[in-house]
Formats: structure tokens, sequence, C-alpha cells
């Protein structure tokens, strides 16, 4: 659509207040009697022109200075679609955005804004079948302005997926009434090729590459057989607000890119774990060098860098004239503009039953911090600690009330992040040795749904450090993270997902990616709800790193998950056990096993892990020619591979019925391909010995073992 240049002044468009004038609007692309159930319904609007000359008035105005009507906020123009499901007279609300057509331009290098006749579109995904009815309204100024008359439309049964939702009795998630356990990777956003992450040209622009390169890393994990993934907003490519607060104008093409994302995502019925805001975007000083995308103008050393940063401050800071990030949370302006911005994007985008969950920041604790200075104030007692808290709890609380209750927005699980709460009695994401006068009391809002876990350890140890009582029993003086995440689920009343994890950074050189597996495969033993790798995204062809060669293992532990065998066994779980030893003498524990025990005793399943194998040992012919100090282990118990067999200290299951007869069956630690059986008798404890075969350290032996317990009647 080409805008007019000519300008009314403001009281020739509200004139017509007094009289509400009728509008039209079009179904796009559909035909309305035949409209798929959880698929995309969208609705296309134009404005009179004396509407439109504002709304280009203020494009077209000075930065930061603007006048005219903003269409992105809504006390300048909301449009409200009123969808009622005839026969059961259910009512669903979805908001009208601003809408930019783009292309691609390869030749070019960038995106080509589009003509079109329809500004303003509405989506909306029917979750019941039968008649249906739409009317909009439009409010310029807060007050009602045009209606337009109802229409009809037909939904029928589709093969696309409905919501996500969580199941209150067994605390997983689940899609059309069957349990899913999300296990997969972390594909954050476009990373390689020029995404402008460390960028210090401001004049520089994101190349169409970026986001080329990444639609095809997700085609490609799609392929394979990926169902989940996590995906970041951030400020370098995808991101669509960040230089000037309300106007995301500038950063359509973000906006159409993640359009077309979605709609692959759909087509496949592949589920993203969606995060609303990376974390500089609250720093004063970026951390991994992202200074371009940090709240304000830090830099971190006048004698290293130029000391003045070249690029452009957040328009938070600007417009609250504030160097502090935590009052984009704490004050009314702040607050109101972040709203407007979540406001656009479930307009937009939270139609989609693609979306896993909504994950509304991303790692919290790095509020207000300058790593440069080693400024960490979230886990400080001090009155900067109690702000940074505050400031995380404020906006959860504000943002998911507005989420709820003002935008009636209720399709998709909201969830926040913490970092895991290390240690035997810990239930709260910031590392004071004592409870300090403001805590991040986050997890404990209504409106929250899942805790998400953000968890790095390299040490062999990390799932198990102490365990001194029975199997199936947790007690003050046991520290593995079973027992956490009880305390958080008994604490919080909310499950737990591992949002991202990962051996921490480097040692996925070191073990040439062995570290994903072993992690992938241990982690729903633990109660968690599931499981996203971090490092399994990034491509670098001069330093042979290829995170993508992690792909098919990581699918393989997801297909396992969500087999038939696996959901019926969680579904009706009785126990959480776990158990570790020495072996022949060892200093420490270097054998474990973790299981789950089934409905009425008769079913179980866990695994048994060689805990010399880790980052330090797994790729150890060519750790010496890596160039990583991540590689280091120090205590040598782990250093030394050892062949471990299941005598002379046993590992046991508890908890299945007593003097019974049951077959135990393991499986590959590559290919789960079935290896050795056994047939055992429990004793009158119901206890099991675990007489799995030898665990050999090695990536082409079975360093792990995964198991299956049956009783044989």
């Amino acid at each position: 659509m080409r805008f007019l240049l000519f300008v009314l002044p403001f009281i020739t468009v509200f004139t017509f207040a007094q009289n509400v004038q009728e509008l039209n609007f079009i179904f796009i692309n559909q035909n309305t009697q035949h409209v798929g159930k959880n698929e995309k319904l969208e609705l296309g609007l134009s404005l009179p022109d004396s509407i439109l000359r504002q709304i280009t008035q203020y494009l077209r105005s000075r930065p930061h200075q603007r006048t005219g009507l903003n269409p992105f906020v809504e006390w300048d123009v909301n449009i409200k679609a009123n969808f009622t499901h005839i026969n059961s007279g259910e009512k669903y609300t979805a908001y009208g955005f601003w809408y930019t057509e783009m292309e691609r331009d390869m030749n070019l290098n960038r995106w080509k804004d589009l003509d079109t006749d329809l500004p303003f579109r509405v989506r909306f995904a029917p979750t019941e079948t039968g008649k249906w009815n739409v009317e909009l309204e439009v409010f310029i100024k807060q007050e009602l302005f045009y209606s337009t008359p109802s229409k009809e439309f037909e939904v029928v049964n589709s093969d696309a997926k409905g919501y996500v939702t969580l199941n209150k009795e067994t605390q997983y998630l689940e899609r059309d009434g069957k349990t899913i356990i999300p296990t997969g990777v972390n594909i954050p956003m476009p990373s390689n090729k020029n995404n402008l992450d460390y960028s210090l040209t401001p004049e520089e622009t994101l190349d169409v590459a970026a986001w080329e390169e990444y639609r095809n890393m997700i085609t490609k994990y799609i392929d394979q057989g990926g169902e989940y993934f996590r995906f970041f907003l951030h400020p370098s490519s995808t991101d669509i607000e960040f230089e000037e607060v309300g106007n995301y104008q500038n950063r359509q093409n973000h906006a159409w890119e993640l359009d077309q994302l979605l709609a692959l995502c759909e087509k496949n019925n592949t589920l993203i774990h969606f995060n609303l805001m990376y974390h500089t975007f609250f720093m004063k000083l970026g951390d991994y060098h992202q200074f371009r995308y940090d709240f304000t103008n830090n830099w971190p050393d006048e004698n290293l860098w130029p000391y003045k940063d070249p690029n452009k401050i957040s328009g938070y800071a600007k417009i609250l004239n504030s160097d502090t990030p935590s009052d984009m949370f704490l004050t009314k302006t702040g607050m109101r503009y972040l709203k407007q911005r979540v406001r656009y994007i479930l307009s937009r985008w939270g139609y989609s039953t693609s979306l896993l969950n909504i994950e509304l920041l991303c790692e919290p604790w790095h509020v207000n911090e300058n790593p440069h200075e080693n400024d960490r104030p979230y886990d400080d007692l001090t009155p900067a600690g109690d702000t940074a808290r505050k400031a995380i709890y404020e906006y959860h609380k504000q943002m998911s009330s507005y989420i709820l209750d003002s935008l009636e927005h209720r399709q998709h699980l909201l969830s926040a992040v913490g970092r895991f709460p290390v240690g035997k009695t810990h239930i709260y994401s910031h590392l004071t040795e004592k409870d300090p006068n403001v805590i991040d009391s986050t997890w404990y809002l209504d409106n929250i749904d899942l805790i998400i876990i953000s968890y790095y350890s390299d040490s062999p140890e990390k799932l198990i450090f102490s365990k001194p009582n029975k199997n199936n029993e947790c007690d003050p003086d046991e520290n593995s993270m079973a027992c956490t995440v009880k305390r958080l689920k008994d604490t919080y009343g909310k499950p737990v997902l591992m949002g991202e994890s990962d051996h921490g950074d480097g040692t996925h050189m070191c073990s040439d990616y062995q570290g994903h597996y072993i992690d992938i495969m241990r982690y729903p033993y633990t109660g968690v709800i599931g499981h996203l790798i971090w490092a399994a995204f990034i491509v670098n062809e001069e330093k042979n790193r290829n995170e993508m060669e992690s792909w098919p293992r990581i699918i393989a532990a997801k297909d396992y998950y969500n087999s038939k065998f696996f959901i019926n066994l969680i579904n009706k779980k009785t126990e959480l056990g776990r158990e570790k030893s020495k072996f022949k003498g060892s200093k420490k524990d270097i054998v474990e096993t973790q299981y789950i025990i089934g409905q009425q005793k008769e079913i179980a399943a866990g695994y048994v892990y060689n805990r010399t194998f880790n980052v330090n040992t797994a790729n150890r012919e060519e750790i010496k020619n890596i160039d990583s100090t991540r590689c280091a282990m120090y205590d040598e118990t782990y250093t030394q591979p050892i062949d471990v067999t299941w005598k002379p200290q046993r590992l046991h299951v508890e908890g299945l019925k007593a003097f019974s007869k049951y077959r135990i069956i393991f499986y590959d630690f590559v290919n789960q391909s079935f290896i050795f059986q056994a047939e055992l008798r429990t004793t009158l404890f119901g206890k099991l010995k675990i007489v799995h075969p030898k665990l050999v350290p090695a990536k082409s032996e079975n360093p792990l073992l995964w198991y299956r317990i049956e009783k044989i009647n």
C-alpha cells in the first residue's frame, strides 16, 4: 500500500467518534466453508485514508519525536476481533496488528517492502469444529470509531495438532490429550554468517543469508526427525524492538521471517519453546561481547577498546533517561511499552499451536550486570541485589497478569527461567548464602505454569552428588537432581523442564559431543518433563566445529521417551529411584543408576552409567590437540577410564514386587539396539540386582546402557 503524504490535523480524525462507522474485512487465502481446526485463520483490514495518513505521519516522522498515530500501541490504534463458536457460545478475542508485506532480495542482500491493501491483520486458530462468527471493532485513541459486520465461517477437522497443555494430575505436558516429553535442542536464532551479534559498525545491516541459513538449519532438523527446539527473540536478527521504543516498523523483516518459520513448523507439527527476550536487553554490558545489544553505552575497557561505544543505546535507556536496565521493569513507562511489545508478539504469533510454551525472559539473573566490572547484583546481599530481584519478580508478575487478564491470552503455558538451585535445601535460583531481604519469588506466581531450568556442569557427579539413604527416598542429606526437582515441584506446585543445559562452553570439543548423549539419556529419570540441549546449533568450518552432528542421537532419545512404552510408564509411575557406587576400591563413586517404576510395580526403565566416561575422557585420543582449558577435570578419579562390571558392588532397583521373577533387557548406547537380557528374582524387600554388561568407557563401546524391566507372569 502506498500512503499519501498529505496529513490532516488530529482534530479531523476524531470528528467521526460520535458515530461508529462500518468497515469491511476479508478472509485472506481462506475458504470460509473449510477452515482447518487448529490451523491459522487470517483476516485482513484497512482503515480509512484519514487514519492511514496519521499512521504515515508517525512512520515518517523523526525517531523518538514522532507525531501522528502509532499503529503498534493499543492506546493509538486498537483492533479487537471477537470470535464466537455458535453452538457452544464460547468467545475468544484476538487483536489486530500492523503488517508489512516483505520479500527477500538475495541479489541486493536486503528485504523489500511490498505493497498491501490490508495493512492490519488478525490471526486465530480455532480449536473446535462447527460454525463460528467473527466481528471486528476499531478503537482510535481508546474510542470506538469503526466496527464491521459479523461474518460466518465453518471449521472442519484437519491434520494440525492442537495447543500444548499441562496435565495437572501427571504433571507432564500433553498435546491433543497425549503426553509428550519435549526432547531436543536449542537453535536460538541466526547465529552464523552475519547476524550482527558482535558488530562494531552501527551502519551494518543484517544479511539475508543469516535468515536463509537459519531456516535451512531448522528444515534440516525437522527432516531428521526433530520435533522440539528453543528459539529466542534477539535484537540482532529476530526481535521486533530495540533502537526505538514502541516502533517496530524497521524490524518488520524480522517479523516476516518469523511468519515463515512458524508456517514451516505448523506444517510439520513442530513445537517451539518460545523465549520473548534475550538477556543482553537488560544488562549494563552485554556478555559474550554482545555490546551492541546491551542496555546502554557501557564499554569494557578504554585501554583495549574504543572507549566510546559506537552502537546506539537501547530505546528504553533513551526513553527512561537511565543507565540502569531494571528501570525497564520498575517504572510505569518501561512496563507500559514492554506490554505493548508482548501484545504485538502475541497478536502476530500467539495464535500458533506450534508454540510449546511462552518463556517470558532469558536468564533473568543477568539484570543490571556488568561482567567486566564483576558486578552481578542479582546474587548480592545488598540494596542493588534487592532491586535486581524485585525487578525480575515485578516483570514476571505484571507481564503474566497482562497476558492472561488484559489480553485474555490463555492458549499457551507461561514459563519462567531460573538457575538450577544447587545444594541440599535451596529452592531459589539466586545464589545467596542466606535469604536476602528481597527474593525473586517468580516461581510462586499463580500465572506461571512451568519452571524452566538452565544448568551447566561438566562434573560426572552432577545428577547424584550425594545419596545417603534408600534408593527411592529423598532426605535433607541427599544432594541429587531428582531430589532438587522434587523439592521444586513440592515448593511451587509446578513441573520442571530443562530449557538449556550442557557441560559448559567449549566442552563439546573435548568430548566430541558425547557429553550431549550422556545428558540426554539420563535427565527424564530425575523427574524433569523435558530437556533441550544448548550447544547444538553452531557450525564453524574453520575450527572443525559442527554441533549438528549431535542431532541424530538426541532425536533418537526423543523417539524413545515419546514411545508408547515410556509414555505409559511415566503416566503411571509409582517410584523414582537412584543409586551410586564405588568400584573395586575407587576413591569415589564411579557408577550410577536411575530408574522409574511403573504402575503395579510390574514394569520399570532406567539407565546404568560409568562415570569414568565423561568430557575429559570421551575424546581421549584427540584431546591433546584441542586448545581448550575447559577439558580439564581436576578429580583424578574421573580422569582414568575403568571398565565397570556389575560385580562386586551391585546396584539395585528397589520397589518392585517381592519374590517375583523379572526380565531385565539392556540397550546399546549408540543406537538403542538390543544387547543383553537376564531373568532374575527380587528379594523379600522387592530389590532386583542390575546384572548389566560391562560398561566400557569408550565412544565405540557402551559406557552407558538403557535398561527395561518386565515382570514375568
